[in-house]
């Protein structure tokens, strides 16, 4: 398992894992909703709801391709969507600028004020749509980016609730492609088909445990340089960004044992 987990408990550590593993195997619709049922059973995120999007390269939304909606209501999404409200959703905008990265909705929609702004929060604030926290995880290859949204007035009030969702963010990324756009996410993973030689293997099999790039060189006996050389062709191999990233694509593409 990636990620600083050092301050979760052994409780939080086994349900994560469990997700983890239940996302590998979702291939339908109604295990994505199963797999989200299993998040909100660990953090209080009461309303959820997942865009996949075409970006450009200006970072900005070309096209929405699906919307999986677990638990939001039908008609604010249709609401927001006959608006085009995601065009200048400030909660978006800064989620494509930090791939990658948990957001807190009420920190940015407190440095906006402008008219829309105000049009949009008037019909979602009783439903607590303006707390929570949001993050986008982008395919390189095709510019197809997830946007996730948790909402819920508790979920930003403990760093445990980042964390939590920092750790499944990759795999929830991934399990919602394959369920939602599987023609798309199956034409990438065949390219990922014995992509990596066996000493990268080795190094991302230590890069799941949590050890550092010094930690897997002693382990391995070679320099921590020659270890920044492989993980920089595994992320170029796997078309990732980070060692979270990498390990979440190597599970479900099943280069790795979980």
């Amino acid at each position: 398992m990636m990620g600083n987990t050092s301050s979760l408990s052994k409780k939080d550590l086994l349900d994560a894992l469990e997700i983890i593993n239940y996302s590998i195997h979702v291939k339908k619709e109604k295990e994505l909703r199963n797999l989200f049922g299993k998040v909100q059973y660990i953090l209080p995120s009461r309303l959820i709801a997942c865009g996949i999007v075409k970006i450009n390269a200006g970072i900005k939304i070309d096209k929405i391709l699906k919307i999986f909606n677990h638990s939001f209501p039908n008609d604010l999404i249709a609401f927001y969507l006959k608006l085009q409200y995601q065009k200048v959703d400030p909660v978006v905008r800064t989620a494509l600028q930090n791939e990658g990265r948990i957001v807190r909705r009420t920190v940015i929609f407190k440095n906006y004020h402008d008219k829309l702004r105000k049009e949009y929060i008037k019909d979602a604030s009783d439903i607590g749509i303006l707390t929570g926290l949001s993050f986008g995880v982008c395919e390189h290859a095709n510019s197809i980016t997830t946007l996730f949204s948790f909402c819920d007035k508790d979920i930003e009030r403990h760093r445990r609730h980042e964390i939590i969702l920092g750790v499944l963010m990759h795999h929830l990324h991934l399990s919602v492609l394959k369920c939602c756009l599987p023609k798309n996410i199956q034409k990438l993973e065949s390219t990922y088909s014995d992509t990596l030689t066996t000493r990268e293997k080795e190094i991302l099999k230590w890069v799941k445990e949590g050890k550092t790039n010094w930690e897997i060189s002693c382990i391995l006996n070679i320099s921590e340089s020659t270890i920044k050389y492989h993980l920089k062709n595994i992320f170029i191999k796997l078309d990732v960004t980070n060692r979270c990233q990498a390990v979440a694509r190597a599970i479900h593409t099943k280069l790795l044992d979980l």
